[in-house]
């Protein structure tokens, strides 16, 4: 477990980077949201959430210098703070809009839709963070 604050819980886990990471994470995920007494559709949106940060991390990052994909979450007072951190380098990170016709690349859009907010930075790799109200 990660730090505690006040009124913040976080948590940090290093996952190998590879695909059945996502799985990994969202099962850790939502055990944690659910011990904190987070409801059921809110667990299932931030699964969808850290998912899709996950895939896009895994398909268009690189791993971190110990070869993992870091992931994060912080349960804060009506907000969870999701947050996935690979070692890639990117310029420009922007959501699609979402049509029926796409195959891919709709990662950041369904983000876009289920989150009150998101965006990243680089520091070492590329940080995205997705801010999901529950209240």
């Amino acid at each position: 477990m990660g730090p505690q604050h006040d009124d913040e819980t976080c948590v940090t886990v290093h996952l190998p980077y590879e695909p059945a990471s996502v799985r990994r994470a969202r099962h850790l995920l939502a055990e944690d949201l659910r011990r904190s007494g987070i409801r059921e559709t809110v667990v299932d949106d931030a699964g969808l959430v850290v998912s899709e940060l996950l895939t896009n991390g895994l398909v268009h990052g690189r791993p971190n210098a110990d070869r993992t994909i870091a992931v994060s979450w912080c349960v804060r007072p009506d907000l969870l703070w999701l947050s996935v951190v690979d070692g890639g380098d990117v310029d420009e990170l922007e959501a699609v809009q979402l049509n029926d016709h796409a195959l891919s690349g709709r990662g950041l859009a369904i983000v876009d839709h289920v989150c009150e907010s998101w965006h990243f930075e680089r520091a070492a790799g590329t940080r995205v963070t997705a801010e999901l109200a529950y209240a």
